[in-house]
C-alpha cells in the first residue's frame, strides 16, 4: 500500500513538474553526446498506449533525478521528428530505449510496465539483455507520411507474396510427384511416345 502511494505521489509531482526533454533533430546531439545514459520513449500523436505511459514517463524523470542515478529521460515524437525513428528501426509505439553512454542502445522489451521496473532497466537492469544494438552517428532524414504508410504496407504485402510463392512452388512439386508416383503421362510425354513408336514400326 505504501508503494502503491509512493508511486502515486510521484505520478501526480511528475504531472505538474513535466520535465522530461523532447529530444528533435535540433537538439539530438546537442544531449545525445556520451556523457550520459538516457532512457527515451518513442511515442506517436492519437497513440492511446503513449498517452497512458505520459504521466508514469515523467514520474521516471523525477525518481531518477531524485535518486540522482544520472541516468536522463527523453521524449521523441515520432509524428514530427520520423527520421528518429527510422534510424533506430522504431515501428511499434509507444518504444523504449535505453541509449548507454558507452554507445549501445537497448529496447525495454517487457509487457508489463511499472516504476519500479523501468527504473531497475535504466540504473542497470538493460546490462542484463543479451542483444543491444550500436548507436547511430549519424540521424536519417525525416521522411514525408505517405512514404511511411506505403513502407509500413510493403512489409506484410511482401510477406504475403512470399508465403504465395512458396505454396504454388510446393503445389507444383506435389503435382509433378503424384504424377511421376502414378505413371501418368502428361500430353506432351504421350505424344512423344507415339513418335517414338511409330518410327520404331516405320
Amino acid at each position: 500500500m505504501i508503494a502503491g502511494l509512493l508511486q502515486y505521489l510521484l505520478l501526480a509531482h511528475a504531472m505538474v513538474v513535466g520535465s522530461v526533454q523532447l529530444l528533435t533533430r535540433d537538439n539530438w546531439h546537442e544531449h545525445i553526446t556520451g556523457r550520459h545514459d538516457w532512457f527515451i520513449m518513442f511515442s506517436q500523436q492519437g497513440c492511446p498506449h503513449c498517452k497512458r505511459l505520459e504521466p508514469m514517463w515523467e514520474a521516471m524523470e523525477t525518481r531518477l533525478g531524485a535518486a540522482g542515478e544520472g541516468v536522463r529521460v527523453g521524449r521523441v515524437n515520432v509524428s514530427t521528428d520520423n527520421g528518429i525513428a527510422l534510424t533506430f528501426d522504431v515501428e511499434r509505439f509507444p518504444t523504449l530505449l535505453l541509449l548507454s553512454a558507452d554507445g549501445r542502445a537497448y529496447e525495454f522489451q517487457e509487457r508489463r510496465r511499472s516504476l519500479p521496473l523501468l527504473s531497475a532497466f535504466a540504473t542497470g537492469g538493460y546490462r542484463n539483455q543479451l542483444s543491444s544494438l550500436a548507436v547511430p552517428t549519424t540521424l536519417r532524414p525525416n521522411e514525408p507520411q505517405w512514404w511511411l504508410l506505403l513502407r509500413s504496407l510493403w512489409k506484410p504485402l511482401k510477406q504475403t507474396v512470399v508465403v504465395a510463392f512458396s505454396i504454388a512452388a510446393c503445389l507444383a512439386g506435389g503435382i509433378k510427384l503424384l504424377i511421376y508416383a502414378c505413371g501418368i503421362r502428361v500430353p506432351e510425354e504421350a505424344a512423344e511416345g507415339e513418335a517414338t513408336n511409330k518410327k520404331k514400326a516405320g
